[in-house]
C-alpha cells in the first residue's frame, strides 16, 4: 500500500452541522445550520428550469456571466473575481497557492482552515479569543511575512463581526509585514450595516462570499472570492475545471441582482426582530444570523433536544464544548427551541 503524504496524518475530516438525525418523533427541525429561514425565494426555481436546457452542455468553466455581475455589484474587474464550488473549495485553493509555513486563525473558529494548513503540511497557530472575542490587536502581534491569516467575519461560531477600524488594523499589519488575510464573509449578508469591505483594495486581501446561506440554497455549491487580479490568477491556474454547474451558475446571476438585494432587505428584517426575542429570553449577542449559549454540556443537551425533535450544533468540535451553535429560524420554530432550552437550563 502507498503510503499518504506525512501532512495528511493525524488529520480528521472537518465537522459541519446539517448532518440531521431522526428524532423521536421523525421530523427534525434543523438549526445547526446557518441557513437563511425564508429560502430559497421563488425565482431561484425559474433559474434552474432555464440551467435545465444547457445540461447537455460543459458549464463555462470560467462562469463569465457570474462573474461580470459579481464585477458590477462590487465595483471592481471582472478579474478580480474567481467563482467556486463554495467557499469550501476557495478555502483550499488559497491554501494550495498562498500557504508555506504558517497560518493565523482565531482560537474558535470555522474547522476548514485548520485542515487547509494542514493539507500542505503548514503550521497553524490559534490565537486567543479573551471572552470569547476575536482582539485584533492579539492577531498583529503574531503576524510574520508569508502568514495566511483566516479570519471568519462575522465569526462562525462565535457570531461576531470586526468593523471597519478593526479589520483595517490587521490588514494594515499584513501590508507591513507582507502576510495575506483572508476574509471569509459567508454569512455578512446577515449582518446589520456591514461595512463595504472590497473597497480595501490590496494586495493583501482575499474576500469570500457565500451565496448558499443568504438564499437556503446549499444544495447547490457556490461562492465567489474578490481580490486582486494578481491574486486570482494564482488560484485560477489550480481551479479544478467545470467545478461550478450550470445550474450553480444560473442560480448564481439570479441572485446577484435587485431581485436578489430586495429578498435579503426583508428577509433580514425578520431576523433581526426574531434576534430581538431570543437576546431577550437568554441575555446574549451576535451580529450574525446564529448564537452560541453555554449549557454545561453540549453533547447531552444535543441529545436531548434531538429526542423532541430538534437539532442544534454541539460545539466540541470548535473547541467549546459547553456550548451550542443554533441559527435563527422562523419564529414559532425558535419559540419552541426557546421552550425546550429554559427547561434545560
Amino acid at each position: 500500500m502507498v503510503k499518504p503524504r506525512a501532512a495528511l496524518h493525524g488529520l480528521r475530516v472537518c465537522e459541519h452541522g446539517g448532518n440531521v438525525e431522526k428524532g423521536n418523533e421523525g421530523e427534525v427541525i434543523d438549526f445547526s445550520v446557518n441557513l437563511n429561514p425564508y429560502g430559497p425565494p421563488d425565482f431561484v426555481y425559474d433559474a434552474i428550469k432555464e440551467a435545465m436546457e444547457e445540461i447537455n452542455l460543459y458549464p463555462d468553466t470560467e462562469c463569465s456571466e457570474l462573474r461580470e455581475k459579481i464585477s458590477q455589484k462590487f465595483g471592481c474587474e471582472a478579474d478580480e473575481v474567481l467563482v467556486g464550488a463554495g467557499v469550501s473549495e476557495l478555502i483550499q485553493l488559497v491554501a494550495l497557492s498562498f500557504v508555506k509555513n504558517m497560518v493565523l486563525m482565531p482560537k474558535h473558529t470555522y474547522g476548514e482552515y485548520e485542515v487547509a494548513a494542514r493539507m500542505m503540511g503548514a503550521k497553524d497557530k490559534r490565537i486567543e479569543m479573551p471572552s470569547l472575542r476575536i482582539n485584533p490587536e492579539l492577531i498583529v502581534e503574531e503576524m510574520k511575512p508569508d502568514d495566511v491569516i483566516f479570519l471568519c467575519n462575522p465569526n462562525n461560531p462565535t457570531g461576531q463581526y470586526l468593523g471597519k477600524n478593526e479589520v483595517e488594523q490587521i490588514i494594515d499589519e499584513a501590508e507591513r509585514v507582507d502576510a495575506l488575510v483572508v476574509l471569509d464573509e459567508a454569512y455578512v449578508d446577515f449582518v446589520s450595516d456591514a461595512f463595504p469591505s472590497h473597497n480595501f483594495s490590496t494586495q493583501n486581501m482575499i474576500i469570500f462570499r457565500s451565496i448558499t446561506k443568504s438564499f437556503a440554497i446549499p444544495g447547490v455549491r457556490i461562492g465567489y472570492a474578490i481580490s486582486s487580479s494578481e491574486n486570482i490568477k494564482e488560484m485560477r491556474k489550480i481551479k479544478v475545471p467545470w467545478s461550478v454547474s450550470v445550474f450553480a451558475q444560473k442560480i448564481g446571476a439570479a441572485v446577484i441582482g435587485v431581485e436578489g438585494a430586495d429578498f435579503l432587505a426583508k428577509t433580514r428584517e425578520k431576523i433581526e426582530r426574531s434576534k430581538e426575542k431570543i437576546e431577550k429570553a437568554f441575555g446574549i449577542h451576535s451580529d450574525a444570523n446564529f448564537y452560541i449559549l453555554d449549557v454545561g454540556n453540549a453533547g447531552e443537551v444535543k441529545k436531548k433536544l434531538l429526542k423532541q425533535g430538534v437539532h442544534v450544533r454541539d460545539c466540541t468540535s470548535f473547541g467549546l464544548p459547553s456550548h451550542i451553535r443554533f441559527s435563527v429560524r422562523k419564529d414559532e420554530e425558535n419559540e419552541l427551541l426557546m421552550d425546550l432550552l429554559k427547561e434545560e437550563l
